[in-house]
Formats: structure tokens, sequence, C-alpha cells
């Protein structure tokens, strides 16, 4: 199975799971997207909007590679007081001790390595002083948040989208040699499971019903007699007839389809292998 196909299948099942559990209003469903849309949004609007010193490098700082409008920032590094005193610190580079930053604060800092948030003015320099800093006191503490937790509400909604228009099993349009396969005998019935609308019926995609299928040809029409729950139906269709090679694909599994549309039907048929779904393709031809 594609990786795409298995995809669409999650979603697609997703979606099916969503319909089983608020029914089958469109409204129910895609307000159960949008409510789970929501809970992601609300706490990611509320982290991008909440002010935090932006973390840099000393290379960031040495080459003024900082974000528009950045002047608050974190830095991490060796805090040395300066033989000037007087609430002047030096914050060296971990990697590069000739590269450090001035720090200004009015309070007494511990020396060591240590993380210093504040205001920047960066200089462009190679090496020793490659900016200034006017220190926070107490330092703004990096705060993990757990984006993965906030986005999986909005992922959840983005499957059910994706599920409510695919279906469930999704169908996926195929290539192949079918027009080459031997055509089915006159008579010959073989095994099927369908969903769709014949007439006034309908079957769910998710829930096929199993019966059999045989073809009589006519040079302008194709009369397709499926044999279902002892209830004989038959589809007329014009030829060359509409029906295209499908593949309906499952979380689990794929199975080789063909999608029918005839004059009084709407079918997805499923088969056990792909050359019967071939030779019945080919007979519509």
């Amino acid at each position: 199975m594609l990786p795409l196909d298995l995809v669409l299948a999650v979603a697609g099942r997703v979606a099916h799971e969503v319909s089983r559990w608020v029914g089958d209003s469109p409204r129910a469903r895609w307000g159960v997207a949008a409510g789970l849309l929501l809970l992601s949004a609300i706490p990611i609007a509320f982290i991008g909007s909440s002010p935090r010193p932006t973390d840099l490098t000393f290379d960031d700082v040495r080459q003024d590679h900082i974000p528009a409008m950045t002047t608050w920032v974190r830095l991490e590094g060796e805090l040395r007081q300066t033989g000037a005193g007087g609430g002047l610190y030096e914050l060296h580079d971990s990697r590069d001790d000739a590269k450090y930053v001035i720090v200004i604060t009015d309070a007494s800092l511990p020396p060591g390595h240590t993380m210093v948030t504040g205001r920047i003015s960066p200089l462009l320099a190679a090496t020793g002083n490659v900016g200034t800093i006017d220190a926070d006191v107490p330092a703004v503490p990096r705060v993990d948040e757990p984006i993965w937790l906030y986005l999986t509400p909005g992922v959840i909604a983005i499957l059910i989208a994706i599920g409510l228009r695919a279906g469930y099993p999704v169908v996926r349009r195929e290539r192949g040699p079918g027009d080459r396969s031997q055509r089915l005998a006159p008579g010959e019935t073989v095994p099927v499971r369908w969903s769709g609308r014949i007439g006034s019926e309908s079957i769910a995609r998710f829930s096929p019903e199993a019966g059999t299928i045989e073809v009589a040809i006519e040079p302008d029409l194709a009369f397709l007699a499926l044999s279902s729950g002892d209830v004989p139906r038959t589809i007329r269709m014009r030829r060359p007839a509409s029906a295209q090679r499908v593949r309906l694909c499952r979380i689990t599994s794929r199975e080789a389809g063909l999608e029918i549309h005839g004059q009084n039907a709407d079918l997805v048929l499923g088969f056990g292998d792909r050359a019967t779904r071939d030779r019945l393709a080919a007979t519509l031809r």
C-alpha cells in the first residue's frame, strides 16, 4: 500500500468513527472538526502572542543574525565579573572563550555557567566584545511548551476533514492493463462486494454487501445482473461503459475495485482479486 493510500485510509477511518459517534449530520461532523481545531488554535495563539525572550547563540549576536524587531533575548555562557566591578560582568561563549558580551545589572550575580536574559545591543566583531545585555534579574527561565500536545487536536481535525471528503474505504483511481484481460464468458458470474446506489436503494461504502454479478452484452448496451440477499437487481449501461478501475484502501488492506456509473446506478464493486476485476472491466468495454 502506498504511503498516501495509508494516510487517506487513516483519515477516512477517523472520520467514519466520528460519524458513528455524532450521527449522519454533516453539520455535527464538521462541528467536531472545527472544535478540535479550536482546541489547538487557542493555546498556540496564546503562546505566539505571549512575550518571551528569543534564544540566540553568540554567533547570532556577533553576525547580527537577530530576527527583526527582536531586542529581548536569552544567551547561555560562562559568567565572569569584570575588573571594573560595579555590576559589570562578561558572559563568555562556552565554545569560544574569545567571544563575550558585557552584562549590565545592578544585582550581584554568581559566576559560572548560567543563562542571561535581557535587552541586547549587538556589536559586529569577530572576537572580543560582541554586544551588551541589560540583564533581567532574575533571568526569565526557559519554558518547554508541550507543542505536540497542543497540535494533536488540530491534526485530528485535519484528518477528520480529509476523511469526510475521502470516505471509507478510500477509493483511489488505478491504471492497469485491464483492457487486455480476458473477458467474462457468457453467463459467467463473479463474486463481488458492492456499495453505492441502485435506484432508490443505497448501501454505505464502509459496509458493502456480498453478492454475485453477471454481464450481458448487446451492441450498444451492457446489462449487469447483481444478485445480493436473494434480491436480483439490473444495472443498465451504455457501451463503452463508464467503469473506472480503482483500489479500495483500508487501514489494514487494499482491495481491487471497480467504480461503475450506469443509467440507474452508481456503484463501487470490490473483488477478491485483481484479475477478476480486470476481466469484468474488459467485458464492459
